[in-house]
């Protein structure tokens, strides 16, 4: 299994599309679940925060 990565805001169209894309591949050597929920939280803010950078620099030009 392949992390999350920061291109992966690129496959975004809908909003049920972020948590098919959110994989922590760590997950099962975490020491909690809370802490898995965490990093998927992690992960999901990363990618819209990219998502919403690409949106407003396409729009400026």
């Amino acid at each position: 299994m392949k992390r999350t990565q920061i291109e992966d805001y690129k496959k975004i169209e809908h909003a049920d599309d972020l948590d098919s894309l959110v994989k922590d591949k760590r997950k099962n050597k975490r020491a909690s679940k809370q802490k898995v929920t965490r990093r998927n939280r992690h992960y999901g803010k990363t990618l819209l925060k990219q998502l919403s950078d690409k949106i407003e620099n396409h729009e400026g030009d």
